[in-house]
């Protein structure tokens, strides 16, 4: 019971829909019959079935989103993240970066015209495999940047540093990454 109530406070606070608190019911319910509570805590094994069933209903929230609302550190959760998947065999695929563009976008109050075209530079991206291995939010991060370069908005990187919890580094560096695939595929 404590453990749903963790789930349910936490999703609370992130604005996660009911069908996915109740997917991370059940992955906890799984995770403690197949016994892979001892040892962690119990708002660990919580907060990482939320992650996941976040990432598996298709409204995912990055690990810092879900570790802010948690008792729990990061760290903790990543590591509990990557037991309790593996033990139960989740399928979860990679999150899609354009999953995390709306909610910037809305964060740094940018046009319409600048999310659209983000949304399309991140497909190009994802496409190219500019996403393989990195960060999904900082791929996101930096093609609201790019999208906003392209559409002559003024949009600081330290705006959406501040608002994706990325640093400006790493949209100083997925940026140039984005443009190029986009050039790669105007060849």
């Amino acid at each position: 019971m404590h453990a749903l109530g963790e789930i349910n406070r936490m999703a609370s606070a992130l604005g996660v829909p009911k069908s996915t608190r109740e997917t991370a019911g059940v992955i906890y319910r799984r995770a403690l019959n197949e016994g892979l509570l001892p040892g962690r805590a119990i708002e660990a094994v919580a907060t990482a079935a939320l992650y996941a069933a976040s990432r598996m209903d298709g409204a995912p929230r990055s690990i810092d989103e879900v570790s802010t609302v948690s008792r729990v550190e990061q760290i903790r959760v990543e590591r509990t993240y990557r037991h309790v998947s593996r033990e139960l065999g989740l399928e979860i695929a990679p999150t899609d970066p354009r999953s995390f563009i709306g909610r910037i976008a809305s964060d740094v109050e940018c046009t319409d015209a600048t999310e659209r075209e983000a949304r399309r530079l991140a497909g190009i991206a994802v496409e190219n495999g500019v996403h393989s291995g990195k960060h999904p939010v900082g791929i996101a991060a930096g093609a609201l940047y790019a999208a906003a370069k392209q559409c002559d908005e003024s949009l600081r990187q330290a705006d959406i540093a501040h608002a994706t919890d990325v640093s400006e580094m790493t949209i100083r560096n997925r940026y140039p990454e984005i443009l190029a695939a986009t050039d790669t595929k105007d060849e």
